[in-house]
């Protein structure tokens, strides 16, 4: 079933569901207008094809069924909304969430967390703010990677393959796909890459099935016995209204950091075992209690 969600707020005590989720839709899809406007005015109209989903500096690495950890810090995300903006009927850029991957080689269960992080960005560079608070969703497949070229939300095989007057092509609750330019000189038609749906999970409290409960900038889920193969996360902030044009922060950088845990997929002779273990062991202590009754 494809669900849509259009809202990530909690409703006032006693209005219907359905109708916050109306009202606020309706309010994000205002912000969206102004935040093009905004970057028209400010000769950024290409930006969504400028921004390609790329991996750099962001694959977790290959795991197999033992256990193991792996830790990404130093990351930034435009604003505070990118994940929460794929929620929505009209989806999201693909550019204002960062994409991770990682790869199996075995069914594996696989826990991801995600969380603000304050750090110094090179002097150059734009500042990049503590405060985000994160959401992200898991996906089977890859976008593609080098030599073939990368994938962006406003190349002509990307807009072709997803309703007129999206957004982008990022959805955060549902499969999705992507895809690349011509490649001329390599003799490479455009492709897609598609992504399916595995799960999410977000920071704070909302009316979308998936939060912690908690607003304090980090977000954890455990993912279990997930199959071999590779694997996307996209991962950006989770408040709805800061889309809004009047927020000083709108297109600021926000850091977050990302922690991978892998663990071991217990063999189904290996639970067998062990349920036969534990009904033996009920046996003996049911005949012992069943003595000292005689």
């Amino acid at each position: 079933m494809d669900n849509e969600y259009s809202a990530a707020s909690v409703p006032p005590t006693g209005m219907p569901m359905l109708m916050t989720f109306n009202i606020i839709h309706e309010q994000g899809l205002h912000m969206k207008k102004n935040l093009r406007y905004a970057l028209f005015l400010a000769g950024m109209t290409s930006l969504p094809a400028l921004a390609h989903v790329g991996y750099t500096g962001r694959n977790f690495g290959i795991f197999d069924n033992t256990y193991a950890i792996s830790s990404i810090s130093n990351q930034a995300v435009t604003g505070n909304y990118g994940w929460i903006d794929g929620t929505d009927a009209d989806y999201g850029d693909a550019h204002k969430a960062l994409a991770y991957r990682f790869t199996l080689l075995s069914p594996t269960d696989v826990a991801l967390s995600f969380a603000s992080q304050v750090y110094t960005a090179a002097a150059s560079a734009a500042p990049v703010l503590d405060g985000l608070t994160p959401g992200f969703s898991l996906y089977q497949g890859l976008a593609h990677v080098a030599p073939i070229g990368a994938d962006y939300d406003s190349s002509d095989i990307s807009k072709a393959n997803r309703p007129a007057d999206t957004e982008g092509s990022f959805r955060a609750l549902n499969d999705w796909k992507i895809g690349n330019a011509p490649d001329p000189v390599k003799d490479l038609p455009a492709a897609l890459s598609f992504f399916k749906y595995v799960g999410h999970a977000y920071d704070g409290t909302g009316t979308i099935p998936g939060f912690d409960g908690v607003a304090d900038g980090k977000v954890s889920h455990t993912f279990m016995n997930l199959a071999a193969g590779d694997y996307s996360v996209f991962v950006g902030g989770s408040d709805y209204l800061a889309q809004d044009i009047a927020n000083p922060h709108l297109l600021d950088k926000y850091g977050v950091t990302g922690t991978l845990v892998a663990g071991v997929v217990p063999e189904p002779e290996t639970y067998a075992m062990l349920l036969a273990g534990l009904g033996l062991m009920g046996t003996v202590v049911h005949r012992r209690k069943s003595r000292q009754a005689l």
